[in-house]
């Protein structure tokens, strides 16, 4: 009697333990199954589909590297419609990229956009206003009305006087085409004196006084400030010579 009761009851002990490792054996693979499906798909969502450059999306690598830039290529992950790039030029950067890039966002607005730039600027003549005052004979500043560049003149204020042998030859010939009244000579001598810059106002009072002058007052031809000014009393001068320049101010 004894003896079946241990036997009874070893049955049951062993029915039980035998329950019992089976449900631990169970439990042990379901977490393991399930331990191992989260981390496939942990694995699958962390892991990188492609590297692009920071500042240029079509810049694609297997790996990472540097862009062309020398920039650290940003990785690119699965979008989370089940894995599908979302197409060209579109590309999702962890948190972590978007913090050390320093990225911000903000919402595009329509309006003027005003700014003051500082800079350095030159004020000059008008070429088109700007005369050139050269001599059409070869002589000797005697006397300059202008003393330094910057100097304000007017139309028909002297600039200078010069003495020219070519200049006094010149009125000679008008003098003695006009004694020998001879009107073919006296146009010649007058249109010779024209060429040489001499005004018609001094022709008219060369003819009238009837006088040569050793020395002819040339004067402004416009109003103006003088530039250039390359000459001083006593200065031999000839054609080709720059003897100043005259620049109107009306416009800049």
């Amino acid at each position: 009697m004894m003896q079946s009761a241990k036997t009874g009851t070893s049955v049951v002990v062993g029915i039980v333990l035998g329950v019992a490792a089976s449900t631990l054996v169970f439990f042990n693979l379901e977490r393991g199954d399930a331990a191992s499906g989260a981390d496939t798909n942990a694995t699958g969502r962390d892991k990188p589909l492609y590297w692009v450059a920071p500042m240029d999306p079509d810049y694609r690598r297997d790996k990472p590297g540097k862009s062309p830039m020398g920039m650290d290529l940003v990785p690119v992950y699965a979008t989370g419609g089940g894995g599908v790039d979302a197409g060209p030029g579109t590309i999702e950067i962890s948190p972590e990229v978007v913090n050390n890039l320093g990225v911000r966002t903000a919402r595009v607005e329509r309006r003027t956009l005003t700014t003051r730039i500082r800079t350095v600027g030159y004020v000059q003549y008008d070429e088109d206003r700007l005369i050139h005052i050269h001599p059409r004979v070869e002589g000797w500043i005697e006397k300059l009305y202008v003393k330094a560049a910057g100097d304000p003149v007017v139309q028909g204020q002297p600039l200078y006087e010069l003495y020219s042998p070519q200049l006094v030859n010149a009125q000679e010939e008008m003098l003695l085409s006009l004694k020998r009244n001879n009107n073919r000579l006296v146009q010649a001598a007058q249109d010779r004196l024209l060429a040489l810059q001499l005004s018609t106002s001094f022709i008219d009072e060369l003819k009238r006084e009837r006088q040569v002058r050793q020395t002819i007052t040339f004067r402004a031809p416009q109003s103006g400030v003088v530039d250039n000014l390359n000459i001083r009393e006593g200065f031999f001068v000839q054609p080709g010579t720059t003897l100043m320049s005259i620049g109107a101010l009306d416009d800049v």
